[in-house]
């Protein structure tokens, strides 16, 4: 890590040399508590779901341990320049590079500031002087927890394929193209409620030639149409408006295409094997209709 970003984390967390200084005071007594806080973070981080696919084995347990204490240590060393952040950077790395998950790291951070804050108000009487330790002690463990999620974010932006403008350029013309599609859908709606229309007509034209039956029946079929038609611009229009798509009106669609195909063969001489199916494919979809309604309620 460059010496220009250490000093400006310092700034930002308003670490001094004098929370150095103070920290340093308080190595001779960690150093008496170091093996009692390796045995309490590892009774914390064995309760942690995945703590067996980190820690195999004996020998990698032993291995994190060690490390473990000397990274306890080195918050009281007294020197946090570009070799103390370059090791911190070197742990959060190992971190991401194992799959450890960004959530563990910030359960294993609490542990450690709740466990020295109660050391310090057990060995520390002065109440002040008690406070303003740990005044020290939260900034250099909050500017641990910075670098080591630092790390996370580092990796996430190696996984980005291009530059991030070029994928803000790409993310924003697609968004726009899939907006004019959307609207080309809506005018596609409206020709073909005026289409249904006409259609409409025609069926009516067929009652006053006297073929009532047929009229009347492809009248019904016409408007089960455009009452579809109307239903998709309107679900269109308010996905335009950002709500969620409704499934279930394509459903409809289904259902009433169907319909209007089983008052036509009524009137035709189809098998009736046929109009059979056509019937039991009413009530599968409308089996799916009633699921999909339950399930968006």
């Amino acid at each position: 890590m460059e010496k220009n970003n250490i000093e400006q984390i310092k700034v930002h967390y308003g670490f001094t040399a004098q929370d150095a200084r103070n920290l340093r005071r308080l190595y001779s007594l960690m150093e008496q508590y170091r093996q009692d806080f390796v045995r309490e973070f590892y009774m914390c981080i064995k309760n942690f779901k995945d703590a067996d696919k980190f820690l195999k084995d004996e020998e990698t347990i032993q291995r994190h341990q060690d490390a473990i204490s000397d990274w306890f240590m080195k918050l009281f060393s007294g020197e946090y320049g570009r070799g103390y952040f370059g090791e911190l950077e070197r742990v959060g790395m190992a971190h991401v590079n194992i799959g450890l998950k960004a959530h563990y790291v910030n359960a294993a951070m609490h542990f450690v500031k709740r466990y020295l804050m109660d050391l310090l108000k057990k060995e520390i009487k002065d109440p002040k002087e008690c406070s303003y330790l740990m005044g020290s002690l939260e900034k250099i463990l909050d500017i641990n927890l910075d670098v080591f999620t630092s790390s996370y974010i580092e990796e996430e932006k190696r996984m980005i394929f291009l530059s991030h403008r070029v994928e803000s350029l790409l993310i924003q013309f697609t968004r726009r193209f899939s907006y004019g599609l959307n609207l080309i859908l809506v005018l596609g709606l409206v020709a073909l409620g005026a289409l249904v229309l006409g259609l409409f007509a025609y069926d009516i034209t067929h009652i006053f030639e006297g073929n009532i039956e047929k009229g009347l029946l492809g009248t019904l079929g016409s408007l089960l149409m455009l009452w579809v038609v109307i239903e998709l611009m309107d679900t269109e229009i308010d996905h335009l408006k950002g709500k969620k798509f409704a499934i279930k009106v394509f459903i409809s669609v289904a259902l009433v295409a169907i319909i209007r195909k089983i008052l036509v063969a009524t009137l035709s001489k189809e098998a009736i094997g046929a109009q059979l199916s056509l019937i039991a494919a009413v009530a599968v979809l409308g089996g799916v209709y009633w699921l999909i309604s339950r399930v968006e309620e």
